[in-house]
């Protein structure tokens, strides 16, 4: 059972899944009664199939423990579907990389330009399932293309692409080393004190003995 078709029955009872059967039993009454077909303003025939369904699959030992298998293993595909949300900001640096592979291979051998999976999930220290990601992207994209051979050898586009982000990323670098110092220049518009200015001239005289 997977992530998109798996039911939670513990959420459909509103219980933990550490209730026990005596909770199981309890809760079930519970809104079964609110939501019978018979129950008048309540009723939900749907959501009440819904509550036998899951009651039935809990109540029993054996069942439940098959059933909490599924649902562990489903909440760790949550989990890893989260993370590997958050993660996509990288995505971009991390294709860079990739297709920089590509490129240096082939600019390194011409008659095998070509790289395996295999190699590709070593150089990249990656999962398969998250190079066979990226490797979709960059055959959608028409970077990549499989050799006769078998491997993966980058195209003409995938050459522009990353010469092109290679040329934005030296022209951003050159931005940021390029510095114009600007000149401060103090101004003042109050008048210099005349005592303290040699071509002013004295004001009063000195008196004689």
């Amino acid at each position: 059972m997977s992530v998109p078709d798996f039911v939670d029955y513990y959420e459909i009872l509103h219980l933990s899944p550490a209730a026990t059967f005596d909770a199981i039993e309890c809760m079930f009454r519970h809104q079964a009664k609110r939501y019978h077909p018979d129950a008048g303003a309540t009723g939900c025939q749907e959501k009440f199939k819904r509550l036998v369904h899951a009651y039935n699959s809990l109540k029993d030992p054996e069942k439940r423990a098959a059933y909490d298998l599924t649902y562990e293993r489903n909440r760790r595909d949550q989990k890893s579907l989260i993370s590997g949300a958050e993660s996509t900001a990288d995505d971009y640096e991390v294709r860079h990389r990739m297709l920089s592979l590509f490129y240096a291979q082939r600019r390194r051998n011409m008659k095998q330009p070509g790289l395996g999976t295999v190699t590709v999930e070593e150089l990249m220290k990656m999962p398969p399932e998250l190079v066979d990601f990226h490797l979709w992207y960059f055959r959608e994209k028409g970077w990549i293309q499989r050799e006769p051979s078998g491997p993966f050898a980058i195209t003409q586009t995938g050459v522009d692409e990353i010469e092109s982000r290679e040329a934005k990323r030296a022209e951003q670098l050159n931005e940021r080393i390029t510095f114009t110092p600007s000149v401060t220049r103090i101004q003042t518009d109050a008048p210099q004190n005349p005592a303290l200015s040699k071509s002013s001239p004295m004001r009063g005289s000195i008196g004689t003995m």
